[in-house]
């Protein structure tokens, strides 16, 4: 099976921009960390074995994603209102 050099380059940033630091991407897949990182910057490219490893692992990586909520106004409660008014 073929791999593509620039699609698995882009698919390794995108998860490292999601916060997963490239050492642990390295240590988890079996690669050396420096050769990960000039692959990543497109200064050099992997053996294919080491795409292979590459690609698999971060097929099986899911970062998930949190919802930023908006916040939500809350009902005064009474307590609040009598201590609002007495201050005043």
């Amino acid at each position: 099976m073929s791999y593509n050099n620039n699609q698995i380059r882009e698919k390794l940033i995108d998860i490292t921009n999601r916060g997963l630091q490239l050492k642990a991407i390295a240590l988890n897949a079996g690669l050396d960390a420096n050769d990960l990182s000039h692959f990543k910057n497109g200064r050099n490219c992997l053996k294919d074995s080491d795409i292979k490893l590459l690609s698999e692992y971060l097929d099986a990586v899911h970062i998930p994603q949190w919802i930023r909520v908006s916040p939500v106004k809350r009902k005064v409660t009474k307590l609040e209102l009598l201590q609002k008014r007495m201050n005043k």
